[in-house]
C-alpha cells in the first residue's frame, strides 16, 4: 500500500509544541516550532539523510535510493535562532548535495527538489492564478522519450458509462509540463474523483497503448491521495513527480497546502 504523508498529524504536533512554549513564557530560551516539508526524488544509488541544524533524522526519515520521497517533521528551535538550515547529505560519501535556509520566522516551510541525472534541481512553482488551478507534472522515465498523454478516467459501475478528461497531451519525459485546470462535471466531487478515478498515462494519441513498459498497471495511478482540485476550487498550484514503481505507477506531491480542508 502506498504510504502518504500525514500532514494533519504533523500540524497537531506543531500545535502541541506551540502550546508547550506558551506554558514556558518565563523561560529565557523560548522555543518555537516550524512545520517542515521536503518533497522530491532521490536519483542516487545511496540513501540520503536530512539534517536541520544539529538535528539528524534517521529510521524511516532517511530518503531511500532511486525513490520518490515526502519528508515531513515538526521542527523545534530557539526563538533567538535565526539561521535554520536544511542539509541533505549522501549517507555513504558524506557529501552535502543540497542545503537551504528555512524562513527566519513563521510556522511553515516547504522545499521541493529532484536529484536526477547527477545533479540537484530545485523546483520553482509558477505563480498562483485566482481564476484557475495550475497542475504540474514531471515524468521521470529513462527507458525511452516517447511522448505521452495524461488523462483522468473513471467508469460508472451502475451503467457502464466511461468518462475521460485530458490534463495534458504530447508530454515529453524528463521535463515539466504545466496546465490550467478546473474541475469539470465528471470529476468534481470526492466521490467521483478520490473514490472512483484513476490517472492514465498512454502513448500520445491513444487510449490503450500504455506509456510505461507497455503495462497498464505501471501506467495507472489512483487519484486518491493526489488531492486534485474539486468543484469551486481555484488558485491552487500543485506539482507532481510521476515515476514507475515496482508494480504500479508512483508519485510524489511536490506542494504544501496545510490549511486546505479536504
Amino acid at each position: 500500500m502506498r504510504k502518504f504523508i500525514n500532514y494533519k498529524k504533523a500540524a497537531q504536533l506543531l500545535l502541541l509544541s506551540v502550546a508547550f512554549v506558551a506554558c514556558n513564557k518565563e523561560d529565557q530560551h523560548v522555543r518555537k516550532a516550524m512545520h517542515v516539508v521536503v518533497n522530491g526524488y532521490n536519483g542516487l544509488a545511496n540513501a540520503l539523510r536530512i539534517t536541520i541544524d544539529t538535528t539528524a533524522y534517521v529510521g524511516d526519515k532517511v530518503l531511500k535510493p532511486t525513490e520518490k520521497f515526502e519528508f515531513n517533521v515538526a521542527y523545534a528551535y530557539l526563538e533567538k535562532q535565526q539561521q535554520k538550515t536544511v542539509v541533505v547529505t549522501d549517507t555513504v560519501t558524506r557529501q552535502v548535495i543540497f542545503s537551504k535556509l528555512l524562513p527566519s520566522d513563521g510556522t511553515k516551510a516547504a522545499i521541493n527538489f529532484l536529484y536526477i541525472n547527477g545533479k540537484v534541481t530545485e523546483i520553482q512553482p509558477p505563480a498562483a492564478d485566482t481564476s484557475t488551478n495550475k497542475l504540474g507534472f514531471y515524468i521521470h522515465y529513462t527507458d525511452n522519450e516517447t511522448p505521452l498523454d495524461i488523462f483522468l478516467y473513471r467508469m460508472d459501475n451502475s451503467n457502464g458509462m466511461e468518462y475521460r478528461t485530458y490534463l495534458a497531451k504530447n508530454v515529453k519525459p524528463g521535463s515539466w509540463v504545466y496546465v490550467d485546470y478546473l474541475a469539470g462535471a465528471d470529476f468534481n466531487t470526492k466521490t467521483n474523483v478520490d473514490d472512483a478515478a484513476n490517472l492514465y498515462f498512454t502513448k500520445t494519441g491513444t487510449t490503450d497503448q500504455w506509456a510505461f513498459d507497455d503495462n497498464q498497471f505501471k501506467s495507472t495511478v489512483s487519484v486518491s491521495g493526489m488531492q486534485l482540485p474539486l468543484a469551486g476550487e481555484k488558485g491552487l498550484v500543485q506539482q507532481y513527480l510521476i515515476t514507475p514503481g515496482g508494480y504500479t505507477l508512483d508519485f510524489a506531491r511536490m506542494y504544501f497546502h496545510p490549511d486546505r480542508v479536504r
